[in-house]
């Protein structure tokens, strides 16, 4: 072991130019004997050096173009800042914390996207394990897309605000999920859970002022459990073809009752005109029988006379050809027409 003797004797030299400057010397007297003695003064360059180079480190900061910057004075916010190059006080009199602000983060439940998009859903049941309002098991996986709209309220109001986000988003998924049955949650429910989750997910992080912006909400997948799967199945199928059957009906009812509308009212139209068609030749008749019996009333032989002699005219035309023979007439002979037919000579 060597022995190490240091000690250091301020000195004020009478002959330096300068007698108030401080000298500091550190004699070193090693094992051998030998000593030494190192000025430090020669050296103060180097302290100044590293002092200038982090208070230029620690007063400027780049703000990228998807983040704000808060600064803080002693501890406290002074001011946000956008997009740029900022100067401060160096550190620790400021502080710049930067938010990103302008960009879109994911956070997964049930399952964790590896790379090329692989999905692996082993190994979080404890998160896609949910309880429905029939008291069935599903196993869910979604995720909760957001952004942070307000840097101050990211930083100060909540201690964590993404595991404060998480479980949120758990605590609503499973309340959403408890008050359905599991059917609905299985095929036609999803849309309606996602936007739901969602808009409950932004109401506690108002409520909580976290800064937050929720996007998003995706179930990415929601099943049976395995040992209940190929019952699920099965209805699934059936619920496929009873939407198909619904579809068939819905579409042979668009086509077949328009069309039967479309003959009621045509049918309906023709018997109003029937009708009036009906009712007008019946005033029609009624008001020329009474014409005749006004001038049969007035002129009854000469009225009696017209009407024989038109109901002549209109029924004759009917009979053909009539022949009018005289009643003492014995026989009757073929006459030969001389002036139809036959060579004339």
């Amino acid at each position: 072991m060597h022995k190490l003797i240091c000690a250091i004797l301020p000195q004020f030299v009478d002959r330096s130019p300068n007698p108030l400057l401080l000298r500091v010397i550190v004699r070193v007297e090693f094992p051998d004997g030998r000593e030494a003695e190192i000025n430090f003064w020669k050296y103060i360059w180097i302290p100044i050096v590293l002092l200038i180079g982090l208070v230029l480190a620690t007063s400027f900061h780049q703000v990228d173009a998807d983040e704000e910057g808060v600064l803080l004075r002693f501890g406290k916010q002074v001011k946000t800042v956008g997009p740029g190059l900022q100067f401060h006080l160096p550190y620790p009199i400021d502080k710049m914390v930067k938010v990103k602000t302008r960009r879109v983060d994911v956070q997964e439940f049930g399952y964790r996207s590896g790379p090329g998009g692989r999905i692996t859903e082993s190994g979080y049941d404890d998160e896609s394990s949910m309880l429905t309002g029939d008291l069935n098991i599903v196993l869910a996986g979604w995720d909760v897309q957001f952004s942070r709209e307000n840097p101050e309220q990211f930083l100060f109001n909540v201690k964590d605000p993404i595991a404060t986000l998480r479980d949120i988003s758990q605590s609503v998924m499973r309340e959403i999920m408890g008050d359905r049955a599991s059917i609905p949650i299985l095929t036609i429910g999803r849309a309606e859970i996602q936007e739901r989750v969602r808009k409950l997910i932004q109401a506690q992080a108002d409520q909580f002022k976290m800064g937050l912006r929720i996007n998003e909400v995706n179930l990415i997948f929601v099943s049976p459990p395995a040992q209940v799967q190929a019952a699920f199945n099965d209805l699934n199928k059936a619920e496929q073809d009873a939407v198909r059957f619904y579809e068939e009906a819905s579409r042979e009812y668009q086509e077949n009752v328009p069309r039967a509308q479309g003959q009621a009212e045509r049918i309906v139209l023709e018997s109003e005109g029937f009708l009036e068609s009906r009712v007008n030749r019946a005033e029609g008749d009624a008001d020329r029988f009474l014409e005749m019996l006004r001038a049969y009333e007035e002129s009854p032989e000469v009225t009696r006379q017209r009407l024989y002699l038109e109901t002549l005219e209109k029924r004759l035309p009917e009979v053909g050809e009539v022949w009018i023979v005289d009643e003492d007439m014995k026989g009757v002979l073929p006459l030969l027409n001389l002036n139809e037919g036959g060579l004339k000579q």
